[in-house]
């Protein structure tokens, strides 16, 4: 049960998410977190429960920042591990975009194809 990321190129990928999170602070009720490695072929569980219904953003890079899955949802993510809320930055975070994933009502398991 969760949401799932896939890595089905032949580059190790890092991932970062963000997810609903009430009440988190900054005034937004979302937090996103990373960095997920994953090895070619490779798959890493983000978090465990009902996938569905659910809104998610998802940025992924190889380790050499060649390639990417971005989208228009910008946020800061730092080059370190991270759980922050969205609106949270530092001074070594750089602006990424996110792309948006809609899991359906339903749904127990979701994943995310990198390709």
């Amino acid at each position: 049960m969760g949401l799932y990321f896939k890595n089905g190129t032949s580059d190790t990928l890092f991932v970062a998410y963000g997810y609903h999170a009430p009440g988190c602070e900054g005034g937004t009720n979302w937090a996103k977190k990373g960095w997920y490695r994953i090895a070619p072929g490779g798959t890493a569980k983000a978090f465990s429960g009902w996938a569905g219904p659910g809104k998610y953003f998802v940025f992924a890079e190889n380790e050499s920042r060649t390639r990417a899955w971005s989208g228009p949802f910008f946020t800061q993510l730092p080059s370190r591990a991270f759980d922050w809320c969205w609106n949270t930055g530092s001074t070594d975070s750089r602006t990424l975009g996110l792309l948006k994933i809609e899991v359906g009502v339903g749904i127990l398991d979701h994943t995310v194809r990198f390709t």
